[in-house]
């Protein structure tokens, strides 16, 4: 620390105490000055160049206060700043890695569904193509939900923001959350809502009690649909396009793309 500013700063902190010093000691002397009586030594008046002195001094020593006390907390602030952005990029790192999981999973669940789509669209139940179904119908409505470190960010949001001085930043940092948002909202309502209503037509045509083992994913010989309705499998093939396309171009390619970037 420079030796002016370790200066100023020592003058604030003991400031306070001297001005109390001194005030006592004014009241002391006041106290005493009307106790005792001097006749033959009248108390000194002070010329105006004095009190202008002691005007002065105290404008200088008052100023010089304040501007320590500034110095002092910009200099707590930069610190503080600076633990921010580092614990900021600890945390984006999580988040990276967190976001390459996310998009592996995000990438077999759609192979898996155009897995699916062909088999639902090609319409032929042989019972090599009857396993496949059974197979790739325990992965199309899976979920993982993404996780995001908030641990800075929530820091950052209660007035931490204040502190960061580039606006090129906070900008980017605001566009960040802001993409999270709206990948979490994106995930809990629109995709959660395919995934629910995927599920339920998978009840109406997948026989559960054909898993011998379905860790393993070993199917039964005697694996059937459990419908073979046209309407009824055309209306599940729809559904698992319409979930395939937002998986992969607005969860994969828009959010987790866009948030890998910044």
């Amino acid at each position: 620390m420079p030796p002016a500013i370790r200066i100023l700063e020592e003058y604030f902190q003991t400031r306070d105490e001297e001005m109390e010093f001194k005030t006592l000691s004014y009241f002391q002397l006041q106290n005493f000055n009307m106790e005792v009586h001097h006749p033959h030594h009248p108390a000194h008046k002070k010329k105006l160049t004095e009190y202008l002195l002691e005007f002065f001094m105290l404008f200088f020593a008052v100023t010089l206060g304040f501007f320590a006390e500034n110095q002092r907390e910009h200099v707590v602030e930069g610190h503080r700043e600076q633990q921010y952005m580092e614990s900021l990029m600890e945390d984006l790192a999580k988040d990276k890695t967190e976001i390459e999981l996310a998009k592996k999973f995000a990438t077999i669940q759609i192979n898996h569904l155009d897995t699916a789509i062909v088999l639902l669209s090609i319409d032929k139940w042989t019972p090599e193509n009857l396993k496949k179904m059974y197979r790739v119908s325990l992965k199309t409505s899976g979920n993982r939900p993404t996780s995001f470190i908030d641990k800075t960010s929530a820091q950052l949001k209660t007035g931490g923001m204040r502190l960061i001085n580039d606006k090129k930043v906070t900008n980017l940092i605001a566009e960040y959350w802001q993409l999270i948002a709206q990948l979490n909202e994106f995930e809990n309502v629109t995709i959660h809502e395919y995934k629910a209503n995927i599920k339920n037509m998978t009840y109406k045509i997948i026989d559960g009690t054909k898993y011998l083992d379905v860790k393993n994913k070993i199917i039964k010989d005697d694996a059937k649909l459990m419908t073979y309705d046209p309407a009824t499998i055309k209306e599940y093939n729809n559904r698992l396009l319409n979930m395939r396309f937002d998986i992969k171009n607005f969860v994969v390619d828009y959010f987790y793309n866009r948030l890998e970037k910044k």
